[in-house]
């Protein structure tokens, strides 16, 4: 076996550097394109004079030249980097996750704290529906009520409230006990969430099977609006969540940053 690793750890530094000759000799062929267009650029510009008043070059084929230089920069630039990360990593030197070619960098929302009175009249509504569904939870051994909601793509709000078992592991989230409503009518995406729950020393954010299942119906991030409901001796006070009470905004993306997706 020792021999066989041997073996296919050479193989893999063959290949490596087979890729890393292959880059460079794509970058040298991409050079000399460059080089070519700029000095063809450079002639017609001395052909054709001057600029006019705006800056603008008249000539039109001047202006695809441009634009042809610009795709070949972009190209260029993307080569230069994959080689400087490649010729670290065989330095030993460690790279960013963010740089890496191997994880999925989906575009996050900012992530902040805000004052309930200065969240958007959606995010209000989404924390009040997941208030009232945490009422009718059914905890009775943990005594941990949760409430969740999420807006659907055709603007409903589906809400749901955790379901313990005494057998523990048939139990249901509060998240996707929300979802899983809003899928059996025939909504497979949505535009936001809240959670809800009460717990003395912070939020109560979303389980990993919570965020996992959440990204199946997510196309691009969408907001995730965390806040304390009251605790027990005021769960019937009103206003559920007073105007001066932190909300966390967070986002699908930032709960579950390296999700699973499927291999296609």
């Amino acid at each position: 076996m020792s021999e066989k690793r041997k073996l296919l750890q050479r193989y893999m530094r063959n290949l490596n550097n087979l890729q890393d000759e292959l880059k460079r000799k794509e970058l040298e062929k991409k050079m000399k394109e460059l080089e070519m267009l700029q000095a063809k650029l450079a002639r017609r510009q001395e052909q054709s004079g001057t600029k006019c008043a705006g800056g603008k070059i008249k000539n039109l084929r001047q202006k695809k030249l441009r634009k042809v230089l610009g795709k070949y920069m972009m190209t260029l630039e993307g080569f230069l980097c994959e080689l400087a990360r490649r010729e670290a990593r065989l330095n030993g030197d460690r790279g960013r996750a963010s740089e890496s070619e191997n994880l999925p960098h989906p575009r996050m929302l900012e992530e902040y704290t805000v004052a309930f009175c200065a969240v958007g009249e959606d995010g209000r509504e989404l924390l009040e529906a997941a208030i009232l569904a945490r009422r009718c939870a059914y905890a009775p051994y943990s005594n941990f009520k949760v409430g969740a909601a999420f807006r659907a793509k055709c603007g409903r709000i589906y809400a749901g409230c955790n379901i313990e078992n005494v057998a523990f592991t048939p139990g249901n989230c509060a998240e996707r006990c929300a979802l899983a409503k809003g899928i059996s009518e025939g909504e497979k995406k949505y535009t936001a969430g809240a959670v809800v729950a009460y717990h003395p020393d912070g939020f109560t954010t979303p389980c990993g099977v919570c965020r996992q299942f959440i990204l199946e119906f997510v196309q691009n991030d969408i907001p995730i609006y965390i806040a304390k409901a009251p605790p027990p001796e005021q769960e019937n006070c009103i206003p559920s969540i007073p105007d001066e009470a932190e909300v966390l905004v967070t986002s699908a993306f930032h709960l579950l940053p390296h999700s699973f997706t499927s291999f296609e």
